[in-house]
């Protein structure tokens, strides 16, 4: 059943979540999912991956062991994206979210080490467990065009069909959706090397203007 809450809120209330992935940024990868495609099994580092991510840690033993890449650049920030699904949050963040009551989220021990064998203190595996029914909808009404690309602006999902998560994926996406509360949250405390849309002006769908002639579309 809608509530009352969920109707009195627009797409403008919630935002898309994803960290930005600088060259300069620390990043690691889970050693499973390393060893998985060393080895040619893609769906086991995916299953891996998947778990991680939303939280089901059915056959997973504790702490994770993350090991840092090899293109893995040196800065440390709140948040560390593998550039392959799996996240990990700082002990400010963590605390940050702890603190302020945030839900949708969940963390998990990891044991992380540099190339020197190393280890790398500070961090906690971060799985999103807030959930929304239905599909996350690509809006492609609104047509923009940007220094050398044609994209469509805007995402858009149920509502209705929203647990109240602070912190949600919609089912079958992986893609990280916020409220504003969080939103606030994270501008005020200056979380770092992370990017956040407004729903209805997310950018998707680029395309370089010069594909679009040769296209004929």
């Amino acid at each position: 059943m809608e509530s009352k809450l969920s109707k009195e809120l627009t797409m403008e209330d919630f935002y898309y979540f994803h960290s930005r992935n600088y060259l300069t940024t620390f990043y690691a990868s889970p050693e499973m999912v390393i060893k998985a495609i060393e080895t040619k099994d893609f769906d086991k580092a995916r299953e891996i991956g998947n778990k991680l991510s939303l939280g089901d840690f059915e056959g997973l033993e504790f702490p994770i062991i993350f090991r840092e890449k090899r293109d893995s650049g040196k800065r440390f920030r709140d948040v560390l994206d593998n550039r392959g699904g799996e996240m990990l949050i700082s002990d400010r963040l963590k605390q940050l979210l702890i603190d302020n009551n945030i839900t949708g989220w969940k963390s998990y021990p990891i044991c992380m080490f540099d190339k020197r064998g190393n280890e790398v203190h500070g961090y906690s595996g971060f799985s999103v467990i807030g959930r929304c029914g239905g599909t996350l909808e690509y809006i492609t009404d609104k047509v923009c065009y940007e220094d050398g690309y044609r994209f469509f602006e805007g995402l858009s999902f149920d509502i209705a069909q929203w647990d109240g998560s602070d912190i949600f994926m919609v089912n079958g996406n992986r893609a990280i959706i916020i409220t504003k509360l969080v939103y606030k949250l994270f501008k005020e405390n200056k979380i770092d090397a992370i990017e956040m849309f407004a729903l209805p002006q997310k950018p998707h769908g680029f395309i370089s203007i010069n594909m679009i002639g040769k296209n004929g579309n």
